[in-house]
């Protein structure tokens, strides 16, 4: 059994396949080849940031000379020379990137592995492709919207195989960690993580990463090993069955929605309000968790502890989840829960007042 046979109601990402001897000195060929193009670029890079350097040196003296003849600055100069935006974000689509991603589907299609066309070949096919020289801004924006739609469904994918799920989680977890060292070189945060496979058949492996000396302190004050934290939570997720498909269900929506609103509550309640009217917390805790009184809520929870719900769905009866059966409907309770949209919040003096 593999992740995507356990979630049969999700797109699936194919895996790729290793490269044959003749892909390998293909791919070999080209490297060489595109290490000479390299070279030679970055000699004309270098002889065209000469160039570039000389007329930006040139238009700044001539910019301060227009400023000095007219008794005005020189940004306001710089304002009325270049008040048009001509860059992009560079973490938007970009338009080449689209072309390369249309060609791609149009030539490779229904091609067994091994006869697919190279970058370098497909890149070749679409600047001789006439139909993507003069196109409209309604052409470039289809293009950029199906990069846009592929790019979402390669995030929301799942993986064919179990090979792929341990390779996927690996590569990702590397990255993630080379980013907490970092945090913790700039910053001095202290992070851990644990992570694991969420079924039996899956054959990642449970593990646990720390920043500095921060897993001395689940033996030291915890008196918790991480490699028994991991194992328990490997039991434990394998237990409960935490793919998507479980997730999505309605009990399982049922049961984050009204976990995540307890524990909001909770939260909120946890130092109680002994003097409503000056709205002055004075650290006195609640002895037991306080649950929702979706009935009788009026004084139960905003009368008594001077706390409201804002952003319920309007489209959703305002009731327990587990009351609650449309799908539709918990999808849409549970994704406003966890987006913050919908939220506990502290009323004023002057709500509890009119309340």
């Amino acid at each position: 059994s593999t992740w995507a046979t356990q979630n049969p109601g999700q797109p699936v990402m194919q895996p790729c396949q290793s490269l044959s001897t003749v892909e390998k000195d293909h791919r070999s060929v080209h490297a060489a080849s595109r290490q000479i193009s390299a070279a030679q670029q970055r000699d004309h890079d270098t002889l065209l940031n000469d160039a570039i350097q000389s007329l930006a040196n040139e238009f700044k003296m001539k910019v301060q000379a227009i400023a000095t003849t007219h008794n005005i600055t020189s940004e306001k100069v710089k304002k009325l020379l270049g008040s048009h935006k001509y860059y992009q974000n560079p973490c938007s689509m970009q338009l080449a990137n689209a072309i390369i991603h249309n060609k791609a589907n149009e030539v490779n299609e229904g091609c067994a592995h091994g006869e697919k066309l190279s970058f370098q070949q497909i890149w070749e096919l679409a600047r001789a492709d006439p139909k993507y020289q003069d196109m409209t801004q309604d052409e470039k924006d289809e293009l950029l919207r199906a990069l846009t739609e592929y790019h979402t469904l390669k995030n929301v994918s799942v993986c064919t195989t179990n090979s792929a799920v341990v390779c996927d989680a690996q590569s990702t977890l590397e990255h993630v960690f080379k980013i907490l060292d970092g945090l913790a070189l700039h910053t001095g945060i202290y992070a851990c993580l644990f992570a694991t496979c969420g079924h039996v058949y899956n054959s990642s492996q449970p593990f646990w990463y720390g920043t500095n000396n921060v897993m001395d302190f689940w033996e030291d004050v915890m008196d918790l090993e991480p490699n028994e934290i991991v194992r328990k939570l490997e039991q434990w997720a394998c237990m409960h069955g935490k793919n998507i498909e479980e997730c999505n269900s309605v009990e399982g929506m049922q049961q984050m929605c009204a976990h995540i609103l307890n524990s909001g509550l909770h939260e909120y309640s946890f130092y109680l309000l002994t003097a409503p009217d000056m709205r002055i917390y004075t650290g006195v805790v609640a002895k037991k968790k306080i649950q929702i009184n979706f009935i009788n809520f009026e004084v139960a929870i905003k009368e008594k502890y001077g706390i409201e719900l804002l952003g319920w769905p309007e489209s959703v009866l305002f009731q327990s989840p587990h009351a609650t059966t449309n799908a539709e409907h918990l999808h849409a309770l549970r994704d406003m829960l966890k987006a913050g949209t919908c939220r506990w919040a502290y009323m004023s003096t002057q709500q509890c007042m009119q309340h």
